[in-house]
């Protein structure tokens, strides 16, 4: 079956999603979670779409922030939004549209935020807020350390192409504050009609990134530990993941599954995935024509109370989850 229009094309599209992360580490678990919506502004020119991107209260293990470097990362995460991306018809994330915003409102918020919140990590945390905000590069740059942005902006769509087995790279965020990992992914659809009218897409992932588990740790951008220690530890990272389509437009109803670090001593560091699309909580009626990369399927109620919090600034160097 030819699938000409197997492509991210979000028009009229105004959609909730609930995402929930557990991320484990060294026998200790962590789950954020926090509901976001996505919204199509329009079309761009060199067939580029805008979007609006807002996201509700993070839960940090089912409660909203309370220690103080929870709610100064949660302060500083709010600055983003609401965000303006634009993204290709292959569904991948292309760049920031509103970043004089997000560096007027965060040039608004850090005094206060600096007055309130003191010591060496909130020092570090708005250094890094600094230069995040700082062009629309460097917003980009951070962006792709989110685990929404990596997951729901991937390059699962083929433009023209047939759905089939494919190859391509991507790369997952399993450890943050650095460049995130480099995987080759083979993805091909594993079921084409389910009960709730969706296609179905498998990815399988191994890592392929040159630097070392000690260059990763270490949060280097380039291997080094090699030319520097003599040291190098091959990543052996693997990832899983399950998209689930709606057929009637090839939009994202779900994707599900977990990546896996090991690290030393037989220890390993897990992202567990879960994110759906909420249809009672979106903003318009759903597009019934090609429309985009973030679904419709209803979640358990489990899911439905649950939101969802990247971990893009939830840096706290006593705590290594994320």
């Amino acid at each position: 079956m030819s699938q000409s229009a197997f492509r991210f094309n979000p028009l009229q599209f105004n959609r909730t999603f609930g995402a929930t992360y557990t991320f484990g580490n060294n026998g200790a678990q962590q789950t954020i979670s926090y509901e976001i919506s996505v919204k199509c502004l329009g079309k761009l020119p060199g067939q580029l779409f805008l979007l609006e991107i807002n996201k509700g209260q993070v839960y940090i293990n089912d409660h909203a922030p309370d220690q103080l470097i929870d709610r100064l990362s949660d302060a500083c995460g709010k600055v983003l939004y609401p965000l303006q991306v634009t993204v290709n018809e292959a569904g991948l994330f292309k760049g920031v549209a509103n970043q004089a915003r997000i560096a007027a409102a965060w040039e608004a918020a850090r005094p206060g935020l600096q007055q309130y919140y003191t010591g060496s990590i909130t020092a570090d945390m708005l250094a890094y807020m600094d230069l995040a905000v700082a062009s629309e590069a460097h917003i980009y740059q951070s962006l792709c350390r989110d685990w929404f942005m990596a997951l729901c902006f991937a390059d699962i769509y083929q433009p023209g192409g047939d759905i089939m087995e494919r190859q391509f790279t991507t790369a997952l965020p399993i450890v943050p504050y650095t460049v995130p990992v480099q995987f080759a992914v083979t993805q091909k659809p594993v079921q084409h009609h389910t009960d709730s009218g969706c296609l179905v897409l498998q990815q399988k992932a191994q890592c392929t990134d040159p630097r070392s588990l000690e260059d990763l740790l270490g949060e280097k951008e380039i291997p080094l530990s090699q030319q520097l220690y003599g040291i190098h530890t091959p990543l052996k990272a693997t990832a899983e993941l399950t998209y689930k389509l709606y057929h009637s437009d090839w939009s994202l109803n779900a994707i599900t599954g977990f990546c896996i670090l090991p690290l030393e001593e037989e220890q390993t560091r897990r992202v567990d995935i879960a994110l759906y699309h909420l249809r009672e909580k979106d903003q318009a009626p759903v597009s019934t024509t090609p429309a985009i990369v973030v679904g419709q399927e209803t979640a358990t109620e489990k899911e439905k109370k649950k939101g969802f919090f990247s971990s893009l600034f939830q840096r706290n160097k006593n705590n290594s989850y994320e």
